[in-house]
């Protein structure tokens, strides 16, 4: 299963080439942003948010969509377009059969945004206005992939992911199974979410996950670092077009990459935090190395889910070292979330894109803000600086709450 396209919005760019130009350089999108009813001084609300968003500017077809759209959906159908026009498809839809086309969406908060904005409408206009019939469509995510659906005159499978904040990566791994099945020939994956609300952010300081730096706010976000102390809230999205390699050499298409494993666990041991002995974290990525039908020697960098907080950075890098064994210490890491924060269904993703632009590139992104090394995360995470690497075979890995795991192994197009 071949990746033909891709496209992102975050707030390290609106677009492929700004994405990655931000990343290698190492830019941290981090502040102290502003949440309605929250005190600034007293919770520090850190965020990445994207800013200079206009859904009209990349949409000509705007109208048609904007009262169906939640913020997040807006971010990942510009990522979706770019990556279908990416992919050069258009040209060649008359010799695709768009009942073996498929739609494969992920979001952890689904239309969030939407409902707290009308929520606090209604209250204000006590009730006036507040809502139309199409409202739903913004804030139930299982009617996400149907407008995407419907953008891009898709008759086949249309699927939503919303397992915890690894969705972006069962959406991707669900598509690469229907490919590799035969369910379908082609399919537009990825994920997207606009968590950035007041709810959650108190929801997630209350259990102690977010950031509490006391310093420049765009170090806020420090994985694996020893004074990591909580994960950034991000937003935004990525989609990939996936396609089976016979139809890919048919239309002559570039080809990124190839995905060759995916598993995905899960933990049973707590709603929150995960195991603390990465058994079923490391046995995602050990089902993903086996179906690629490659020894874990073979691994050149792991994209890690790399929150910052302190039980995940240290449980990850226990999965890696239990999946890959000696191994792992002779390879890099990293995480982008020290630059964009979490960006929950959309994280996944877009950590996916930034795989395929460091194959394309053979350059990893830093995971910046790392001050001094943990003993417990002690491999090598690309601190501070982008570096040159070769690469031919990247594991990505993720997890969230309830314990869902997943991981993928994307390949060099040889």
């Amino acid at each position: 299963m071949v990746i033909t396209g891709i496209g992102v919005v975050s707030s390290q760019g609106i677009g492929i080439n700004d994405f990655w130009e931000n990343l290698i350089s190492g830019k941290s999108q981090v502040d102290v942003i502003s949440l309605l009813g929250i005190d600034k001084d007293k919770y520090t609300p850190y965020a990445s948010k994207i800013r200079n968003f206009s859904f009209e500017k990349y949409m000509v077809e705007a109208n048609m969509y904007n009262s169906y759209m939640d913020r997040g959906l807006e971010f990942g159908m510009v990522a979706a377009k770019e990556a279908y026009t990416d992919s050069k498809i258009a040209t060649f839809r008359n010799e695709i059969d768009n009942d073996r086309f498929g739609i494969y969406v992920a979001s952890t908060c689904g239309g969030l945004s939407t409902v707290c904005n009308k929520a606090k409408n209604y209250i204000l206009a006590k009730g006036k206005n507040a809502f139309d019939f199409k409202t739903f469509y913004a804030f139930m995510p299982g009617l996400w992939g149907a407008v995407l659906a419907h953008y891009f005159r898709v008759n086949g499978p249309v699927s939503t992911y919303s397992i915890s904040c690894c969705s972006g990566g069962e959406s991707i791994g669900q598509c690469y199974r229907d490919i590799k099945y035969g369910t379908i020939d082609i399919g537009i994956c990825g994920g997207c979410d606009a968590p950035i609300v007041p709810i959650n952010y108190l929801s997630f300081r209350l259990i102690k996950a977010t950031s509490r730096w006391k310093g420049n706010p765009k170090g806020a976000c420090r994985p694996f670092s020893k004074d990591r102390c909580g994960m950034v809230f991000g937003e935004g999205g990525a989609f990939l077009v996936l396609e089976n390699l016979e139809l890919a050499k048919q239309r002559n298409a570039k080809i990124y990459g190839e995905i060759t494993g995916y598993g995905a666990t899960s933990d049973g041991h707590h709603m929150v935090a995960p195991s603390d002995g990465a058994e079923e974290w490391a046995r995602a990525i050990q089902i993903a190395v086996n179906e690629s039908q490659i020894p874990v020697d073979s691994i050149d960098y792991v994209s890690c889910h790399g929150t910052g907080t302190k039980l995940n950075d240290s449980v990850e890098t226990l999965a890696i070292k239990k999946a890959l064994g000696e191994h792992s210490y002779k390879i890099a890491i990293g995480s982008i979330k020290s630059m964009i924060g979490h960006a929950f269904g959309g994280a996944t993703a877009i950590e996916v894109v930034s795989l395929v632009k460091i194959l394309q590139t053979q350059i990893a992104p830093p995971t910046i803000n790392y001050a001094e090394q943990d003993s417990v995360c002690d491999l090598d995470c690309v601190p501070n600086v982008a570096r040159k690497i070769k690469c031919d075979y990247l594991l990505k890995t993720a997890t969230g709450f309830g314990g869902s795991n997943i991981a993928l192994i994307v390949k060099r197009f040889f």
